[in-house]
């Protein structure tokens, strides 16, 4: 079979399809300073007036605002949907009011982000500016929030934003630190009695100290007490007391993993710190380690001292020393 046929109706095929596109080339009128006139494409128009309020701020989203109150100094983004002229950004000033064009001033400080939007909305309403306006604001700055203290990783002012929480306050600061305690204080701005809350490692009671916070609150985490065990012990370290300060002597030698062959259990004694000055409390750990005298609770910053038996010293050097000699001995007869 030949393939001249089959190359030849090719060639009729692509001539047809130039022509054609020529054809359509040449119908378009091309005007005196040489932009094309080709019709655009079918996508829709979209007008101006319809287009969506431009922010170029990154801010936390409204819905994660609502339990903050807007204050003096804070800076906001506030929108008019359909408007974007009407858009801007606006600083709260000292007496809570911000400047919003063809209005003048409406007063939004002590509110929440929905009443401030409402208070905008009503005062375009009401200045027959917008028929039907709808305004968004976002928070950008904060001037006012929570005074975080204390043993967290970042100390500082935090808005309310999310659920309004001390826990959510405790993760935007980045937790508490290695030796923060479990005791947080929390004073009201209106009131002179601070609350304590407990924060348990156990999850169900933890939540129960998820408490809510208020604007102009002052926390403050308070620092783990922290005990010393020293002298004839296996492992003499300082412990962090992270159970509301339960801790007693006989607790303090299990986490120093006991005591040593050359403790002298009988004289052992607590060094405390008092007003008064250094105090020095006797304990029997010999008795209490036989459950034949009452454990001795500890407080923070006290020291366990262990003392060393020097007759159980000497004893053994004696015992070591005879060892020695009988090895000696057998070796030499």
């Amino acid at each position: 079979m030949s393939l001249k046929p089959l190359q030849r109706g090719l060639q009729i095929s692509f001539t047809i399809g130039y022509v054609f596109l020529f054809s359509i080339l040449g119908s378009a009128q091309t005007p005196a300073n040489g932009a094309s006139t080709f019709p655009s494409p079918a996508f829709p128009e979209r007008s101006i007036n319809s287009a969506a309020p431009a922010s170029t701020t990154m801010a936390v989203p409204a819905a994660d605002q609502s339990h903050y109150l807007i204050s003096p100094g804070d800076a906001l983004d506030v929108s008019v949907f359909g408007a974007p002229d009407l858009s801007q950004k606006a600083a709260v000033n000292s007496a809570g009011n911000i400047y919003i064009p063809l209005i003048n001033y409406v007063h939004v400080a002590g509110m929440h982000v929905e009443d401030a939007q409402k208070a905008v909305e009503e005062a375009y309403f009401k200045s027959d500016v917008l028929k039907a306006p709808h305004v968004s604001i976002v928070i950008t700055s904060f001037a006012s929030g929570v005074v975080l203290m204390g043993e967290v990783v970042k100390p500082g002012i935090y808005p309310i934003v999310g659920s309004g929480k001390l826990l959510d306050i405790l993760a935007e600061a980045g937790g508490t630190t290695a030796t923060a305690g479990q005791l947080v204080t929390i004073t009201q701005k209106d009131s002179n009695e601070p609350k304590t809350v407990f924060l348990s490692s156990d999850p169900v009671q933890s939540m129960a100290a998820n408490v809510p916070v208020q604007q102009g609150d002052t926390i403050i985490v308070s620092k783990a007490g922290v005990i010393y065990v020293v002298g004839e012990v296996l492992a003499p370290s300082g412990f962090l007391m992270d159970e509301k300060g339960r801790y007693t002597v006989m607790k303090a030698v299990a986490m120093a993993h006991g005591t040593t062959k050359f403790a002298r259990t009988s004289k052992a004694r607590i060094v405390r710190r008092t007003p008064e000055g250094q105090q020095e409390i006797p304990v029997p750990l010999d008795k209490i380690l036989a459950s034949k005298s009452p454990d001795i609770p500890m407080q923070s910053n006290d020291i366990l001292f262990v003392p060393t038996s020097k007759g159980k010293q000497a004893a053994a050097r004696g015992a070591e020393a005879a060892i020695s000699i009988a090895t000696w001995s057998a070796i030499r007869f």
